[in-house]
């Protein structure tokens, strides 16, 4: 099955990332890409071998040898662009996070459901191998039930720039930017849900935040603490998660672009595991998909996996600004 691509919004992710992860799998091509500006649509286009280019999103929807449409422009507009796609009949692969409302993301899913197109998020985490290594370390028993867990990422001491930060575009802060993926590949590793929501953000508007600290209780009975941050500027990225025969830890490893060590301790001793950066994250994320596509099964991550951390985001919003848990 060939697969062919659009891109909606061909800024930094889409150049460094997704448009060689599209040329990279073996079932995709790029056909097709969009940009406000035909010049930088033209050049991109040339850059990355699509056939096409252009300043129309219907345009790019209507061309038949479109199957499914990246789309990665500025968070607000991710939900209209998912509905367009879906009614044209294109399968969906959406940068996070999906919406930046609960009803937009709401909307989405069930356009595409209503459709009957796929609906997959950018939620690259999990295809890193420092995290799939931890799920599997959980699933074997080793360390037992998780009981808590521990969590930083961070960014380093940087502004919110650009479209990032403008409310109206970007929703959210650094909840929006870096937090969503913790979240997401929290739920995928335990293979739980979060219930209940307690957080803090640096911003009391609850908004165009830099740090959130929040308290996530999942349905298994895991307490959870998740520093997200783009306000210190030496963050650790570590994660530990405790189980109740013992625990694992990754030493630098929250984010794709350093590496780390995992360690596990357990009854049988404790071992060590090197982890190089997570380079290929994206472009296995995308492979992925294209493997759900081919093989007609819903994806992983998937739009509802997508609407759940819009939930999560909104309930940690809520929670700071008002100062109460929040159940979902």
């Amino acid at each position: 099955m060939s697969l062919g691509w659009g891109i909606i919004g061909i800024g930094h992710i889409a150049a460094t990332q997704m448009a060689p992860a599209i040329d990279a799998d073996a079932n995709s091509t790029l056909v097709s890409v969009v940009s406000r500006d035909q010049g930088r649509a033209d050049s991109f286009a040339e850059k990355y071998g699509a056939v096409h280019a252009t300043t129309s999103y219907d345009e790019l929807l209507g061309r038949p040898d479109v199957d499914v449409v990246l789309i990665t422009t500025p968070n607000s507009q991710h939900a209209e662009q998912v509905v367009a796609a879906a009614r044209a009949g294109k399968h969906v692969y959406c940068e996070k996070p999906l919406a930046t409302t609960v009803a937009d993301a709401e909307r989405a899913v069930a356009a595409c459901k209503e459709a009957g197109v796929r609906l997959g998020m950018g939620f690259h985490n999990r295809a890193m191998p420092c995290f799939l290594e931890a799920k599997r370390v959980l699933e074997s028993g080793i360390i037992g039930d998780p009981i808590a867990a521990y969590v930083e990422v961070g960014a380093g001491a940087r502004e919110l720039r650009g479209w990032r930060g403008d409310p109206a575009l970007a929703g959210h802060g650094t909840m929006a930017n870096v937090g969503v993926h913790l979240y997401d590949v929290l739920r995928f590793i335990m293979a739980a849900e979060i219930t209940t929501v307690s957080a803090f953000l640096d911003a009391p508007d609850g908004q165009m935040e830099r740090m959130s600290v929040a308290t996530l209780v999942f349905d298994n009975g895991a307490i959870v603490q998740v520093n997200a941050n783009e306000k210190t500027p030496y963050p650790r990225n570590d994660f530990v998660i405790h189980g109740s025969k013992g625990r694992i830890a990754g030493i630098g490893l929250t984010r794709t672009s350093a590496g780390g060590e995992i360690q596990v301790l357990s009854a049988d001793g404790e071992t060590k595991t090197p982890f190089a950066p997570a380079s290929r994250a994206h472009r296995e994320a995308l492979s992925g998909f294209c493997r759900s596509l081919v093989e007609g099964r819903e994806p992983s991550p998937s739009g509802q996996d997508g609407l759940q951390i819009v939930r999560v985001v909104d309930a940690m919003a809520r929670s700071a600004r008002d100062g109460i848990h929040v159940r979902l």
